[in-house]
């Protein structure tokens, strides 16, 4: 019995990695990187079902597959010395949803950092010690500030800091990538 739900384990995994269509690859890291595939499937009008591939395993961007639909799913891979890939788009809530997967230099895990807000991210900080995404608010919404910064810690595994602010974060020794055009 046992070998016969690993056998229908390893059919699925075949079917579902030879219907998956391939959006982004990303190495992400520096040096020593680790791959992960933005892949989709299970087109229904304008929507996908969209996963993570990594090490052989397959998992959906979000909790499921029904919360991992989206529409307008925007993937890039960037970074000129670290590599993170970044990915925004309209999921299952009022809002747009998004992570950034980054790998950790010191352990090298694949670490993320989810945000969600009503527009999509203008920038991206990378450094080794942390990950922030900033967001235009425009003043609108549950802060008068004109940004909000989603800040992940390298190597604490806790909830993403989210901090309003009215200027853009100091760039203290990160790489500073613009997402969406000039302010």
């Amino acid at each position: 019995m046992k070998s016969s739900v690993l056998l229908l384990c390893c059919v699925f995994a075949h079917a579902f990695s030879a219907a998956a269509e391939l959006v982004k690859r990303c190495d992400v890291g520096s040096k020593a990187s680790s791959r992960v595939d933005a892949v989709r499937d299970s087109k229904i009008a304008d929507t996908y079902v969209y996963y993570l591939r990594q090490n052989g395993s397959v998992r959906p961007f979000f909790e499921d597959r029904d919360s991992s639909r989206g529409a307008s799913v925007r993937i890039a891979c960037i970074g000129s010395h670290t590599r993170a890939l970044v990915v925004s788009g309209e999921f299952t809530a009022n809002f747009l949803q998004g992570f950034v997967l980054i790998r950790n230099p010191i352990n090298g895990v694949v670490e993320r950092l989810d945000f969600a807000e009503k527009n999509p991210p203008s920038w991206l900080y990378l450094s080794s010690s942390e990950t922030d995404v900033v967001i235009r608010t425009n003043g609108y919404g549950e802060t008068n500030k004109k940004f909000i910064v989603y800040r992940h810690v390298t190597g604490v595994n806790t909830e993403p800091q989210v901090v309003p602010m009215n200027e853009l974060p100091a760039r203290a020794g990160a790489e500073v990538i613009e997402l969406d055009g000039p302010p």
